[in-house]
């Protein structure tokens, strides 16, 4: 006879039972630019993807895709228990510790990057969507239009792809997966200028693009070029291009993407 802890939803099965319950009607979410970058054209500046790096938050990021993802239609609220929560982050759902986790991790998102509202129904959270760019304002689908409604769409792929890259990748490899989608294929990122554009250092940016190059996920294409005050007179570009089943939009006629794609 099967015990109860022997036939509980493990943390995939809660993910993609969340996911194919939403009602969205792609399976990909929509996020506005301006979470990993804001700022005018010529003086871009972080988007509040930066503060979650510099508290090392990573649940908080986790927890916040997640509910995006499932978070399908106006209101752009849901009420689940959360131990659910928990489950879905992989802690121990059936603890007070797990669910202690989920609600510290609400209380972040809310009060400190002010990317959610916490209200209750009944015994419940009930979390409601907020704009990506942290300022606190209501939620409403990206329209593309206007600068800072462009958006970028992360694929459920990234939660029921076989990899179970949302377990899988570490935290500087999922941030720079977000910066990645956000930029056209073939994008060059100066790494000297990766803190100020999107708050994170150079060294954890090289480090996630090439944990997602060891994941299958991007391609880095070095490119030759003269550098007429470089000691040997030419300089090495890497040109970077996610591969599927994450898609990014076609470089324009200049490729260097940052300062042409922020939002």
């Amino acid at each position: 006879m099967h015990t109860a802890q022997a036939i509980a939803a493990n943390q995939d099965e809660t993910v993609e039972d969340l996911l194919r319950t939403s009602g969205r009607r792609s399976a990909s979410v929509p996020l506005r630019r301006v979470f990993v970058q804001q700022g005018a054209q010529r003086e871009p500046r972080p988007g509040p993807l930066a503060s979650l790096l510099r508290s090392h938050d990573e649940r908080g990021l986790d927890l916040f895709l997640l509910h995006r993802a499932i978070a399908s239609a106006d209101p752009w609220d849901v009420t689940r228990d959360a131990r659910v929560w928990a489950r879905a982050l992989g802690l121990q759902a059936e603890t007070d510790g797990g669910i202690a986790a989920v609600s510290k991790a609400w209380r972040r998102l809310d009060e400190s990057h002010h990317l959610i509202r916490r209200d209750r129904r009944g015994r419940l959270a009930k979390i409601t969507a907020l704009r990506e760019d942290g300022l606190g304002k209501p939620y409403t689908y990206p329209s593309g239009v206007k600068q800072d409604e462009r958006y970028f769409k992360l694929p459920y792929d990234y939660w029921t792809h076989t990899e179970g890259w949302y377990r899988t990748l570490p935290f500087r490899a999922k941030a720079m997966l977000l910066i990645a989608l956000s930029l056209p294929a073939g994008f060059v990122l100066p790494s000297q200028r990766v803190p100020d554009w999107y708050g994170i250092s150079a060294d954890s940016a090289d480090r996630g693009l090439r944990d997602l190059d060891k994941a299958g996920i991007l391609s880095r294409k070095i490119v030759v070029k003269k550098a007429p005050q470089a000691p040997l007179g030419i300089a090495q570009e890497y040109h970077h291009t996610l591969r599927a089943p994450f898609t990014q939009r076609r470089p324009a006629a200049v490729r260097r993407a940052p300062l042409r794609s922020v939002s």
